[in-house]
């Protein structure tokens, strides 16, 4: 029998919280323990889960300290070797669990678990994340990183499934990305068994999804730890796999998220930190000071039509 422990950080989600939590308690296979660290919030969503799951779940409360801290603490407390993590706005499919619990039997050498998943946007369309595996592909994917630059359906923090002993912990006082930073790092270190089963759904339609900062200079997590780690990245032999992810996460980054919100102090930072590091790419990127926003929030649309 293979226990699991959910995971679920929590903060101001008081309309998206009580589907949530059903949608872990409505599993086929029923996990052995759902933990929900509350992160400080200060709406009312302790209130409802209170109210409605007490006797069911596993509650921890600390003072605001971020969703990597919420998440690093409930790994820290979860009682199994399987930690399937599930953001507070996200859902998951009736056999999510089901299929986590086969690929582990089928790869349990796997370092990280995972099955592909959807959305529901704005409008509440329901959209699959494009991915280049079958819908019934079931199997073990060596090299992660290089599929993961190529797949924006693979991974993300409310469809897979981490081992406690991996020891690989969420980057706290990260503002972008630092989710990313940890399949990078667990990619490195072994392989990612996956179901191509849409089974997790990520909702772009919730409230507070995400906050635009515009009066502070960011660079995301993953762009950080790849300079910070050049000299020993340059070893691997996904050196190559890692740098064209870093690569296409800055451009999108940048023109996608930064030049669309007129964060030119986030883009500023980047250029530094990759001027620093005498990287020339980063010549690419001064045009994003002039492009419309009208022609960015085009391009966005569009990508993620074809995502």
């Amino acid at each position: 029998m293979i226990k699991f422990s959910v995971v679920i950080p929590l903060y101001n989600k008081e309309n998206e919280i009580a589907d949530t939590i059903n949608s872990v308690l409505n599993q086929s296979y029923k996990a052995d323990e759902i933990i929900v660290v509350d992160d400080g919030s200060t709406d009312g969503s302790m209130e409802i889960v209170n109210k409605n799951f007490k006797d069911k779940i596993k509650i921890i409360s600390q003072k605001n300290q971020g969703v990597s801290s919420a998440r690093n603490r409930g790994i820290e407390e979860a009682r199994n070797e399987y930690i399937c993590l599930l953001d507070a706005d996200d859902l998951w499919e009736l056999n999510f669990l089901f299929e986590i619990a086969q690929l582990i039997r089928l790869f349990p050498k796997a370092m990280l678990y995972a099955t592909a998943h959807k959305f529901i946007d704005e409008k509440g369309q329901v959209l699959k994340g494009r991915i280049s595996f079958d819908l019934e592909y079931q199997g073990l994917i060596k090299n992660f990183i290089k599929n993961f630059r190529r797949n924006y359906g693979l991974v993300n923090s409310s469809s897979v499934c981490i081992r406690k002993s991996s020891k690989v912990l969420f980057p706290q006082n990260e503002k972008k990305g630092e989710d990313i930073c940890v399949w990078l790092k667990l990619g490195l270190k072994g392989s990612l068994a996956f179901s191509a089963k849409p089974l997790s759904i990520y909702r772009l339609d919730a409230s507070n999804r995400s906050a635009n900062i515009h009066q502070e200079a960011i660079v995301p997590c993953p762009i950080k730890w790849f300079y910070k780690n050049k000299k020993e990245l340059k070893k691997s032999k996904n050196y190559y796999s890692i740098k064209k992810f870093i690569y296409s996460n800055i451009f999108i980054t940048v023109y996608g998220g930064f030049a669309l919100t007129r964060n030119y102090i986030s883009i500023d930072a980047v250029i530094e930190l990759m001027k620093k590091n005498k990287d020339w790419f980063h010549i690419l990127l001064y045009p994003a000071y002039l492009m419309p926003i009208g022609f960015l929030d085009f391009i966005k649309k569009i990508r993620r039509k074809l995502r």
